[in-house]
């Protein structure tokens, strides 16, 4: 929890990602207030962490703290193969379960920059997702920006008005 940081105006998430990187992640008023909040008073603690804080954001079921990558991955998998369970139950075609059984957490962080891209500035993004090159937020964000604005015309017809 310790990871949170407020500046007096925004809060911060320090992050180690990949290559032992440290970054400072933007974190949005709406998850601390939402989310956050009523995470740590279930946990009873005080609604907002302190910088200095040592507990854990998230612990093993036995209540032990450091989740590795591979706890991670292993409990968003179980996350996914519950969802395949359900899609089947509910008589989901193998077709339309193929989507999610490709699923990864690349695959999470790339949907939540898709989802985010058109609300804002590229710079921003960038800093965020931790990308060495601006050209790799475009290619990847903003130009199926471009692709879904060009299919918003496609259904229109050239009318003659002469």
């Amino acid at each position: 929890m310790g990871s949170f940081e407020y500046d007096g105006e925004n809060w911060w998430c320090n992050v180690v990602g990949k290559g032992n990187k440290a970054a400072k992640i933007s974190a949005r008023d709406e998850y601390i207030e939402a989310y956050l909040k009523r995470y740590r008073t279930t946990l009873s603690l005080p609604p907002l962490p302190s910088h200095k804080e040592s507990t854990p954001l998230v612990t093993t079921v036995r209540g032990r703290a450091g989740l590795s990558d591979r706890y991670i991955r292993a409990l968003i998998q179980m996350v996914f193969d519950k969802s395949l369970q359900r899609m089947k139950d509910d008589g989901q075609t193998d077709l339309e379960m193929d989507k999610l059984r490709s699923t990864s957490l690349h695959w999470l962080r790339h949907t939540a920059a898709t989802f985010d891209a058109p609300f804002r500035d590229i710079k921003d993004l960038q800093a965020d997702l931790r990308h060495e090159s601006m050209s790799t937020t475009q290619n990847t964000y903003y130009n199926s920006l471009d692709q879904n604005r060009a299919k918003s015309v496609k259904g229109f017809g050239i009318k003659d008005r002469g």
